[in-house]
């Protein structure tokens, strides 16, 4: 085991790539896919490589989603304990997977099964690299000597400025998900709206506001990032999509001329997470000062 106070686990659906969890030695629970009756653990795209999952469902295949790998969640706080070691694990949010939930039970067995073992759950209340966002500082917080229990207090404080401003280019999907009734997917459709949504403080996306086609929409994301960034110079904008580059690179363009001297960095949103808002999802992550 590490030098370090305590053992960071997180989940596959923060996009952190795995040099990451190997340079910071962190753990990572795997999310799961469905598709065509057939499991995929995420084992960061190498066995279903985001781009192919994206074309599957453009062809009018839907895959199912799968939370957090039970297994390896008891394999990780088993291995902390055996080892005389507390351990952290900051989930993907728990209003938007069950992991959260099943971990807490997994954790509380653990704790009574080991007396004196710290074994704790922080809802990250983040999706994506918002969520990588937080587990980075919490290896930052870990590596300043903190404990699990100081990590986590600072962690639940500042999850809250970890904000997430989205749109999605097929409104069907979140139709499927619960986030729009059947009539507003199809009206909005038929008449090219395309919604602007957030994370709220509880981990949920709640749509804020429609635009007018997609150009609109994207302007829209980089307005609401300008607006509500907290020192933009001292920090990098993640700019996640589903598989659309053209359109990340447009909205990175905005933001360089809106907030001059800022760094963003593009990347294709993972599969899990993909899953539910489909080809074409465009979003900002970045720190703020607080959320909506």
């Amino acid at each position: 085991m590490s030098d370090y106070r305590f053992m960071l686990i997180s989940d596959s659906t923060n996009d952190l790539p795995k040099i990451w969890y190997e340079e910071n030695d962190a753990r990572c629970v795997p999310h799961g896919l469905v598709i065509d009756g057939k499991e995929y653990w995420d084992d960061f795209g190498a066995a279903m490589p985001p781009k192919k999952v994206y074309d599957y469902i453009r062809g009018g295949g839907m895959p199912s989603t799968v939370q957090g790998n039970l297994e390896k969640i008891t394999e990780y706080f088993e291995e902390s304990c055996k080892a005389g070691m507390d351990s952290l694990y900051l989930v993907f949010s728990s209003k938007l997977s069950g992991t959260y939930a099943t971990a807490c039970m997994v954790a509380d067995e653990m704790m009574q099964k080991y007396p004196g073992r710290r074994v704790l759950c922080v809802d990250s209340r983040c999706a994506a690299m918002g969520h990588g966002m937080l587990v980075m500082l919490a290896q930052k917080l870990r590596a300043q000597g903190m404990t699990a229990d100081a990590a986590a207090a600072e962690l639940e404080k500042r999850c809250l400025q970890v904000c997430h401003f989205f749109t999605v280019d097929d409104l069907n999907h979140l139709y499927r998900g619960g986030r729009l009734s059947k009539a507003e997917a199809v009206l909005g459709s038929l008449i090219g709206i395309k919604p602007i949504l957030y994370i709220d403080d509880t981990g949920k996306l709640v749509p804020i506001g429609k635009k007018r086609g997609r150009h609109q929409a994207i302007e829209e994301l980089a307005r609401l990032t300008a607006d509500h960034i907290k020192k933009p110079q001292d920090q990098t904008i993640f700019i996640p999509h589903g598989d659309c580059l053209g359109d990340a690179e447009e909205l990175a363009r905005l933001l360089h001329e809106q907030l001059p001297g800022v760094q963003t960095e593009i990347y294709m949103l993972g599969s899990t997470i993909g899953t539910h808002t489909g080809p074409g999802v465009l979003a900002t992550l970045f720190w703020g000062d607080k959320r909506l």
